[in-house]
């Protein structure tokens, strides 16, 4: 690492050039500069990269909440349903699920039928059926996620 003449940001030395030529890297900028441009060189900081540019902060992202391998739909509207069973199928896909279960209840079977429609077009739905008799039966749909 450099400090350049007229440039505030220290620069960090990609490789020497033909005679007393370097490239350097300042920021986001690359450039060619003489050795006579360099102001003084800077003591190595440790592993590259392993500071942030004045200015700039770092925060980590949340971790993401385990998701849950079942959504309940009972007594939501059609729509309300579509959108939360569409939510729930990007989480399970970032969670990296294989297999989630979707509990629409029995009734007049709306529910199953929207939910049902959705699947059949959605990019991350392998194939989905309706659940066994020990998990739920008609009243749920399994869904297997692409890998």
């Amino acid at each position: 690492r450099v400090r350049l003449k007229n440039v505030r940001e220290p620069a960090r030395v990609r490789r020497k050039l033909s005679g007393d030529r370097l490239e350097v890297e300042a920021g986001f900028l690359k450039m060619q500069v003489s050795i006579d441009d360099v102001a003084e060189v800077l003591p190595e900081t440790g592993k590259p990269g392993s500071r942030l540019p004045q200015n700039v902060s770092y925060k980590p992202a949340p971790e993401l909440a385990p998701v849950h391998q079942e959504i309940n739909v009972i007594g939501q509207r059609a729509e309300e349903a579509r959108d939360a069973v569409d939510e729930f199928l990007d989480r399970a896909v970032m969670a990296t699920a294989s297999r989630v279960r979707i509990v629409h209840g029995h009734g007049m079977g709306i529910l199953r039928k929207t939910i049902h429609e959705l699947l059949s077009h959605h990019p991350h739905v392998a194939r989905f059926y309706l659940a066994p008799q020990q998990e739920g039966g008609a009243g749920a749909t399994i869904v297997e996620i692409k890998d």
